[in-house]
């Protein structure tokens, strides 16, 4: 019979300090928010294989590094 309120007065003490280090964990930067969306679509946009060539391949991810590079200097162009 005591082990419900224990449990309940568990949860409600717990809630908060998960919110808070929710809260706390949020200190990436708006460059790293956006170098994640660049990279996300250079992998969607050049796609490679497993039975992709190694020469191939090697085309497809210096095109990633460029998409990239570019996505990343028409952002902060747009942001000035």
């Amino acid at each position: 019979m005591r082990i419900l309120p224990l449990i309940t007065l568990t949860i409600a003490i717990a809630m908060p300090m998960g919110l808070a280090a929710q809260e706390q964990h949020d200190d990436t930067s708006a460059r790293d928010v956006l170098k994640a969306a660049c990279e996300r679509d250079a992998r969607l946009t050049y796609r490679t294989g497993v039975r992709t060539l190694p020469e191939v391949r090697e085309q497809m991810m210096a095109a990633r590094k460029t998409y990239v590079r570019d996505c990343l200097a028409k952002a902060s162009a747009a942001a000035s």
